[in-house]
């Protein structure tokens, strides 16, 4: 094993202490093993699945649709130096600058060999559910999940690319839409901004919906005047004939159901975010308007790889986004303004 220094034996993490509470604790720092490596923490991002588990019991969290152990650190959204690899691990190096993949496959199936650990066949283990995550000080990660952060990139930034930013930017991938043509975005919270942070990077319009009052007028603040209350939203009023594409970020049957209303005939809607419950009439919604409906599920480590790289060159304006970085010790602090509705992306950062 190659080494700059060694290894801590324990770790300042934040965990769910409680329902709606969180603490900072100490936690034990294994070794790395075959093809595996320590990162040293820089950034790590609050996401919305991070309150699913934070609003819960320890006895819910067990029992949950995605069970997870209350000793499991969160944070899925991890950036930071490598500190040490174990065996084997000739990439990335001891010093690079890394944000990681959050879902870590087989390495051997046929969707990890596509670099969709995502759909593991064999059952992928992901960062924050069932393998800590990155609100520690240092973490052993799986070297084939790093993907290298360009200078420009910074760590938050690197970090919200590992979730939320790369997201956006395949959901408008998925989306065929072209330069000079329309794209709505249903929601404007950190996914929502990010898909019109790329889209202007893009050369698209962007429209964006959303019910809250404060996180429509953050989205002005940043420079996206387009953006509408999604109650009574018009699209005729605004691009008479409906978009060219819509990505509904929300998750709710609301978000969902304009979604398919809004786009124009032979566009196309992605569903990106998670919740349950959509009733579709496929005559009306999709035949008669040969309209295509696409599911999109985080990422491949490929395309990851590209969205970084993607955002460097173009200078995409995702920083702005970040709106908060809280030490490790305000981590409670931090869960609980995320959780009031603070707006903006938050990130437990180390620097």
């Amino acid at each position: 094993m190659t080494t700059t220094t060694a290894p801590a034996t324990t770790v300042r993490a934040l965990r769910f202490a409680a329902k709606e509470k969180v603490a900072v604790v100490d936690a034990p720092l294994p070794e790395p093993g075959p093809g595996e490596l320590i990162l040293d923490m820089k950034a790590a991002g609050l996401c919305g699945s991070d309150l699913h588990y934070f609003h819960m019991t320890h006895e819910e969290m067990r029992h949950a649709t995605q069970p997870r152990s209350p000793e499991m650190t969160p944070g899925h959204e991890i950036a930071g130096v490598v500190k040490a690899v174990g065996p084997g691990v000739n990439h990335p190096r001891v010093g690079d600058r890394v944000a990681v993949q959050h879902y870590s496959g087989c390495g051997q199936c046929e969707s990890c060999r596509r670099g969709w650990d995502v759909h593991c066949e064999r059952g992928a283990r992901v960062y924050s559910l069932n393998r800590p995550g990155g609100c520690q000080d240092e973490l052993v990660v799986t070297a084939r999940d790093c993907v290298v952060l360009p200078d420009e990139v910074s760590f938050p930034v690197g970090a919200f690319l590992a979730c939320g930013a790369t997201t956006a930017y395949q959901a408008l991938l998925r989306s065929e839409v072209k330069p000079g043509e329309t794209v709505v975005v249903i929601g404007v919270g950190p996914v929502g901004l990010a898909v019109l942070a790329w889209a202007k990077a893009f050369g698209l319009r962007a429209i964006g919906t959303d019910p809250s009052p404060e996180r429509r007028a953050f989205a002005e603040r940043l420079g996206y005047s387009d953006v509408h209350d999604s109650a009574g939203f018009d699209i005729g009023a605004v691009v008479p004939g409906g978009a060219n594409a819509v990505i509904d970020t929300s998750g709710n049957v609301h978000g969902r159901r304009t979604a398919v209303e809004v786009v124009k005939t032979w566009g196309t809607v992605v569903f990106v975010g998670l919740g349950p419950d959509f009733t579709i009439d496929p005559v009306p919604d999709l035949i008669m308007r040969q309209v295509t409906l696409r599911g999109m599920f985080v990422f491949s480590v490929p395309l990851m790889m590209e969205a970084v790289a993607e955002a460097a060159r173009l200078g995409v304006d995702l920083a702005p986004i970040i709106t908060s970085v809280s030490s490790i010790e305000e981590g409670p602090d931090a869960f609980a303004d995320f959780a009031a509705g603070s707006v903006g992306k938050s990130v437990i950062g180390w620097e």
